[in-house]
């Protein structure tokens, strides 16, 4: 057995040190953006919700200047970020705290991400675990003894358990943005089905949160007590139906690209008609966010195409764009019109997708 062949064996499937990062990283992530409507200033809450997302545009930087040592400081970053939201009142402060926990949280992230990402069942377990951090920050929000000062410093505690675990880590910077650009990824054509993919996956992501919501308040007037249990069910569902998924999609073989577009499509379905699932019950949500939460794990193989394609960076960026488009859609537009916008960009987003790849996609189902 040659070297490389031994090698390939000996490869883990899932990097343990990587995804429990990540699960920790996404418990602080979750929990502060639930947290920051309720305890920062509109100004502050904006810092955080965009910045998470727009900050990526600092990770060229913050490689040349950190290196391999990217992902400890950013940690350390992010963790520095929730002591200061603990300690401090002042406005400044306060918002400067929340942009750095956001650049800590965005970079580390990503180059979590990019790395599991090399494989598709390293993208799979990427988003398990991200959905697992999710479920537990869920869980912690619904603790009534929460204070602001225990609550940011117990998530800044959270972060730094990361950092012994990150120094050992199996990390490659190279793999995440240093690796020199294939002519597959290379000039604005290539990378525009990124674009469009980044949007389409923010759109879907963000939906839960902004269109079922408002369709409940549209049948009923207030929230259900329930409705917090629909966001830990999204997360529960990805967690739990992630993989077999992911093996659903490649027992299809030459067809699993096909099959992922099915998949996402028949998602936007769903997310074009909450009123015919009767989102208001608590039956009805459960049904809309189950089938939302299966489709979303079609998602993974997209975050695998991108890295083969060296774009995930452009379709990470564009993904808060996707948020971004839903907010102002779900404000602008009366229902049930705002949810058939999104659904229709959405479904014909991945269409266009497929299309603009079309000539790629030999080399996807390596």
């Amino acid at each position: 057995m040659s070297v490389e062949t031994t090698a390939a064996v000996a490869k883990p499937v899932i990097n343990l040190r990587l995804f429990t990062i990540r699960i920790i990283t996404a418990v602080a992530l979750f929990a502060v953006l639930g947290k920051a409507n309720v305890w920062l200033d509109t100004a502050t809450n904006s810092i955080l919700a965009l910045g998470y997302r727009a900050l990526l545009l600092l990770l060229p930087l913050t490689l040349l200047v950190l290196g391999r040592r990217s992902l400890s400081v950013t940690l350390l970053c992010a963790a520095a970020g929730l002591v200061l939201l603990a300690v401090t009142h002042n406005q400044g402060v306060v918002m400067f705290a929340a942009a750095l926990f956001a650049y800590g949280i965005a970079i580390a992230g990503y180059l979590i991400k990019s790395e599991a990402a090399q494989t598709k069942e390293g993208a799979a377990y990427n988003r398990v675990a991200m959905n697992m951090g999710s479920l537990l920050a869920g869980l912690i929000l619904l603790s009534p003894l929460l204070t602001p000062g225990m609550f940011f410093l117990g998530a800044a505690s959270f972060v730094l358990l990361c950092l012994p675990i990150a120094m050992g880590a199996t990390f490659t910077t190279e793999a995440a943005v240093a690796r020199p650009a294939s002519k597959d990824g290379s000039g604005w054509a290539n990378k525009l089905p990124w674009v469009i993919a980044g949007i389409i996956m923010g759109i879907k992501l963000f939906g839960v949160f902004s269109i079922l919501p408002q369709a409940i308040l549209l049948k009923t007037g207030e929230l259900p007590a329930w409705y917090g249990l629909m966001l830990i069910l999204n997360s529960a569902v990805v967690v739990f139906a992630q993989v077999p998924v992911m093996k659903l999609i490649e027992s299809t073989g030459r067809f699993k690209v096909l099959t992922v577009i099915a998949i996402i499509v028949g998602g936007f379905a769903v997310l074009s008609s909450p009123a015919a699932f009767h989102v208001e019950t608590l039956a009805g949500a459960l049904v809309w966010v189950a089938l939302l939460s299966i489709a979303e794990c079609a998602f993974s193989h997209l975050d695998y195409f991108s890295v083969k394609q060296n774009n995930m960076f452009v379709k990470e960026v564009s993904l808060g764009v996707g948020a971004g488009l839903t907010v102002l859609i779900m404000r602008v537009m009366p229902p049930p019109y705002n949810a058939l916008l999104l659904a229709a960009i959405g479904a014909a987003g991945i269409l266009v997708w497929y299309w603009l790849n079309r000539k790629s996609i030999a080399s996807l189902h390596d």
